[in-house]
């Protein structure tokens, strides 16, 4: 009882304080908010089962990887930032402009297979808690909301968006705290072993990584501070994208180590969308409803988000005079078929080979950039022996990453 009282009073506490006028109305706050809604909307939920049940014990180092790698591929977009948008806008048809059209392409379907992520787990969530387990009866829930998500889009576009982002991510931050000082006080008391549950299968170190890289979906969302230029200046949105994944890695971090004794006492047997929600309700009651609280708040906005962002990203390529809107409709459409064809798994791994396209074409642009600079620059071979160890990285992903194994 006393664990469940701390994750509640914990989550108020917290809430108040991301509430305060003076945080809320901070500039750089809100810049930070749109890249950190994005990033913990897209794997809190999902993250820990999956990462427990193809790795078993060694989850964390499996977070650490998978961190690793996202913050790396922030860097390429900070730099990007700096450096690629100056050289855009000097030299508009050049050949950084064709590559930035091309990864924009690429952003755009895996926008849209992130709207069919989002929406499919919140679903989920919502019939976990009403014990509804018809398969049909979900994708149409699903599927209306995809249609509400679209009216949404299509009546307010882009206003607003920025303030429910906010809303969202107070309320998810502030419940993400409020579970780990729960998951923290229950391991305290039950004193389990940690590091010593195993993957639901055994796997070969080969299918282990190509599942890993599978997930580097969970880990997407700092790529939004490339298109925030209209309310942000560099300054800002790389500091946003930093703080945001700052943020972000060390919850994902310390939510990994924390589940390591639960998944000992409370193995998985199969691998759901809400094996989270059943796993942590066995040790604490309350972490159920807070989680479909955390999915309501996050997803949503998140669906709505990536709805508006993919549906822009669109019109800008096609150039067709035809209302914004139709290019919403065509973000939905595509969701909509991946729900009716593809389980949450395979379309978090699909998602994964399509932000990770759009991050190796940017790398491209970031090798490129770095060539062009003055032989004497410092560390000039370094970073592009970095580089190079990126986009082999992000072919693996694109290559042979794989879902993993599920019920």
């Amino acid at each position: 009882m006393i664990t469940n009282s701390i994750a509640l009073a914990t989550s108020l506490l917290v809430a108040i304080v991301l509430f305060l006028p003076r945080l809320r109305q901070s500039v750089q706050w809100r810049a930070t908010v749109t890249p950190l809604a994005s990033i913990i909307g897209s794997g809190f939920l999902i993250i820990a089962p999956l990462l427990h049940s193809v790795m078993g014990k060694w989850a964390l180092l499996g977070i650490i990887l998978l961190s690793t790698l996202a913050y790396l591929l922030g860097s390429v977009i900070r730099f990007n930032i700096r450096h690629a948008e100056p050289e855009l806008a000097r030299n508009p048809q050049g050949s950084i402009a064709t590559l930035e059209k091309a990864s924009q392409w690429a952003l755009g379907a895996a926008y849209a297979i992130s709207v069919a992520f989002y929406i499919s787990l919140f679903a989920a969530f919502v019939f976990d808690r009403l014990a509804i387990d018809d398969t049909t009866l979900i994708k149409l829930f699903t599927s209306g909301l995809l249609v509400i998500i679209m009216l949404v889009a299509w009546l307010r576009g882009a206003r607003g968006l920025e303030t429910i982002e906010l809303f969202a991510v107070t309320i998810k931050l502030a419940i993400i705290i409020g579970v780990l000082t729960a998951l923290a006080t229950y391991d305290i008391q039950v004193k389990s072993a940690w590091f010593k549950h195993e993957a639901i299968q055994s796997l070969s170190h080969f299918e282990t990584l190509s599942m890993l890289a599978g997930m580097l979906m969970v880990t997407q969302g700092f790529e939004t501070t490339r298109f925030m230029g209209n309310s942000y200046n560099a300054e800002q949105r790389i500091k946003a994208g930093r703080y945001a994944q700052w943020i972000a890695i060390f919850l994902y971090v310390v939510f990994i180590g924390l589940t390591c004794p639960i998944f000992l006492d409370f193995p998985i047997t199969e691998l759901n969308e809400t094996t989270i929600s059943y796993t942590l309700g066995q040790a604490i009651w309350v972490l159920p409803i807070l989680l479909l609280v955390a999915a309501t708040a996050s997803q949503l906005s998140a669906a709505l988000a990536d709805t508006i962002g993919g549906g822009g990203l669109l019109k800008e390529l096609f150039h067709l005079s035809i209302s914004p809107q139709f290019y919403y409709v065509l973000v939905i459409a595509i969701a909509g078929i991946l729900v009716w064809s593809s389980n949450v798994f395979e379309i978090i791994n699909l998602a994964s080979k399509g932000f990770a396209l759009y991050y190796l074409i940017q790398t491209l642009i970031a090798f490129k950039l770095v060539l062009l600079r003055p032989k004497e620059q410092r560390f000039k071979s370094l970073q592009l022996l970095g580089l190079c160890a990126i986009v082999v990285s992000l072919s693996f992903v694109i290559g042979w990453s794989i879902p993993a194994p599920h019920s």
